[in-house]
């Protein structure tokens, strides 16, 4: 599928996600083929235009989003000297500060059911949110299929 070759290639290439808005787009052919790629993928499930490129413009957010923290964590580390595990370490004492003030009850819940902390994994959470969406726009996609 077109977004997970999208989010190899910013795995490669972090700063990518960066080179691009979707409220300005760059219009160059290189940048165009993974929108070309994607509407024909939709076209013929007869959706409208803009419904169509609606749907291309929510999957690349998603992971274009998500990618734009692999190059931010990258400097952050080169800056700091620290993983991002380490940094968290670090704040452990304040964390613990509005865990425990008790005015953020649904967060201290949450974070004191993680044993070891919560592992932020950008991967599995792309690989998430992707199946999040494309199980959300099936209905959608689907049931608009061209001749149904």
């Amino acid at each position: 599928m077109g977004a997970r070759t999208l989010w190899g290639l910013y795995r490669k290439h972090p700063w990518l996600a960066h080179l691009d808005t979707l409220t300005r787009p760059l219009l160059v052919p290189g940048l165009i083929v993974h929108g070309e790629w994607m509407l024909a993928a939709l076209d013929g499930h007869g959706l409208d235009p803009t419904t169509l490129f609606d749907v291309h413009v929510l999957l690349y957010s998603h992971v274009q989003g998500l990618a734009m923290h692999l190059e931010k964590e990258a400097h952050a580390e080169a800056a700091t000297g620290q993983s991002e595990e380490q940094w968290m370490d670090s704040r452990g004492p304040a964390l613990r500060e509005p865990v425990e003030s008790g005015r953020f009850p649904a967060f201290a819940k949450v974070l004191g059911a993680f044993e070891d902390g919560y592992d932020l994994r950008l991967d599995a959470l792309f690989a998430f949110g992707l199946q999040a969406l494309l199980d959300g726009l099936t209905p959608l996609v689907e049931g608009r299929r061209a001749g149904a």
